[in-house]
């Protein structure tokens, strides 16, 4: 009883670690996050308003790139909004699939793939 119990935390711990880390992307002295509007996942089939933040990181120095995805107008300096609507069609084993690319200070290139959970 008490190993499943204990089981059964640490898989609901991992799955919490896992979608909060897999929102947040550093290396070195760059950083982005993502920021959903309903903290958790994005909703399958509606309009989902999320925001990029970044550190160290020119906004015209990133790019993002996804399926249904657009940028609203009135980006800040390190904080941009999107939205994506997406749909089953789009998705990868229930997860939407968001590439980030953005140049460091000196020239380098950096890239990350963002996997942020979808549910209805």
């Amino acid at each position: 009883m008490m190993k499943h119990l204990f089981l059964n935390i640490c898989l609901l711990f991992s799955i919490l670690t896992f979608s909060q880390e897999n929102l947040h992307y550093k290396e070195g002295i760059y950083s982005v996050e993502i920021e959903l509007a309903n903290k958790s996942h994005l909703l399958l089939n509606q309009e989902n308003t999320f925001q990029i933040v970044t550190k160290n990181i020119e906004t015209v120095n990133l790019s993002a790139a996804g399926k249904n995805l657009k940028i609203k107008k009135g980006a800040e300096k390190n904080r941009s909004v999107w939205i994506v609507t997406p749909s089953n069609e789009i998705l990868v084993d229930g997860f939407y699939q968001l590439n980030i690319t953005f140049r460091g200070k000196k020239g380098k290139l950096f890239s990350h793939q963002f996997l942020i959970p979808v549910k209805e």
